[in-house]
């Protein structure tokens, strides 16, 4: 709470000094919404699909597994079967483990990478607006509504420099 007091009380002074107008505000001080950014744009959709598929793929494969297993278990005939049974159910925990694991580090890729866009893309288009600051919408308390709200012109630019991001899932070692 402090953080955001200071943070108020910062943008209040630097509002009031700049060009001595109570207006410059909105000419310095711009807001964006970035997971509607992430969220809109098609680089963010097509992560997302991607996503989705990897987990549908990687589930079926898993599926398959665990029937083999269930059916290894139904035909056990001897200790030696079942212990069979329960290395394979423990090792198929560990790939699953890992697999998640995997996908979770690609993703976490591929969204750092969208981030780094969407930073050239917000700082583009400040140059061009001659805007000082960009502060995301959710860590501001109050916003002026004549501050512009350039969270549209972001998505915008995002898919026309940005529209794809390869997911990569690298094997585990």
């Amino acid at each position: 709470m402090n953080f955001r007091f200071l943070l108020i009380f910062f943008l209040t002074f630097l509002w009031s000094e700049v060009n001595g107008k109570e207006n410059a505000v909105s000419n310095v001080i711009a807001v964006v919404n970035l997971k509607e950014v992430a969220l809109q744009s098609k680089a963010g959709k097509d992560i997302e699909k991607q996503i989705a598929l990897i987990n549908d793929n990687e589930k079926k494969v898993f599926l398959d597994v665990e029937a083999n297993i269930k059916s290894m278990e139904t035909d056990k005939k001897s200790n030696s079967d079942s212990r069979a049974t329960e290395c394979a159910q423990l090792m198929l925990f560990d790939k699953v483990r890992q697999k998640k694991a995997q996908i979770a580090e690609a993703y976490r890729v591929a969204i750092s990478t969208l981030d780094c866009e969407i930073k050239k893309v917000i700082a583009k288009i400040c140059q061009g607006k001659d805007i000082k600051i960009v502060i995301a919408n959710d860590a501001v308390v109050y916003v002026d509504r004549n501050s512009p709200d350039i969270t549209n012109e972001v998505v915008k630019a995002i898919d026309l420099t940005c529209s794809t991001i390869k997911i990569e899932l690298k094997e585990q070692k």
